[in-house]
C-alpha cells in the first residue's frame, strides 16, 4: 500500500490556512488548538466544544491508499475543517433538546452575513 509521510511544513501551511479561513468566516471566539498525530480513517479531524468554545484540529502524520493520490493539499483540508466549525452552531442547535425558533433564524442571518463577506 502506498505510504506518504506528511511534513511539518505541511502542517504549518494547514495550520495558517485554517487560522485565515478562521478569521474570514469571523469565528475568532474560538479557542482552536492544533495537532499532527496519525488518524486512522480520516486525513483531518475537528472536535469542538461548542458551549466553551474550542476546537481541536487534527491533521493526520501520514496518508495512505487513494490519499496519496487524491491529496487536495493543506489548503483545502483546513478550509474543510474551517467549514466544519463555521456550521458546527447550527449543528449544535438541531441537537439541543430545546431551542427557539429565534436561534436558528440567528444563527441562519449569521451564516449568510459571514458567507456574504468572504463570496
Amino acid at each position: 500500500m502506498t505510504k506518504k509521510k506528511i511534513s511539518k511544513a505541511y502542517f504549518k501551511k494547514f495550520c495558517a490556512s485554517f487560522k485565515d479561513w478562521q478569521a474570514k468566516f469571523g469565528l475568532t471566539q474560538y479557542d482552536v488548538s492544533f495537532f499532527h498525530e496519525f488518524l486512522e480513517e480520516h486525513i483531518a479531524v475537528i472536535q469542538i466544544d461548542e458551549t466553551n468554545k474550542i476546537a481541536n484540529v487534527t491533521l493526520t502524520t501520514e496518508l495512505e491508499g487513494k490519499d496519496v493520490v487524491c491529496d487536495s493539499g493543506p489548503q483545502d483540508h483546513a478550509k474543510h475543517e474551517t467549514i466544519h466549525l463555521l456550521l458546527n452552531r447550527l449543528r449544535w442547535l438541531g441537537e439541543s433538546r430545546y431551542i427557539e425558533r429565534s436561534d436558528l433564524d440567528e444563527e441562519w442571518e449569521a451564516l449568510v452575513r459571514r458567507l456574504g463577506k468572504v463570496l
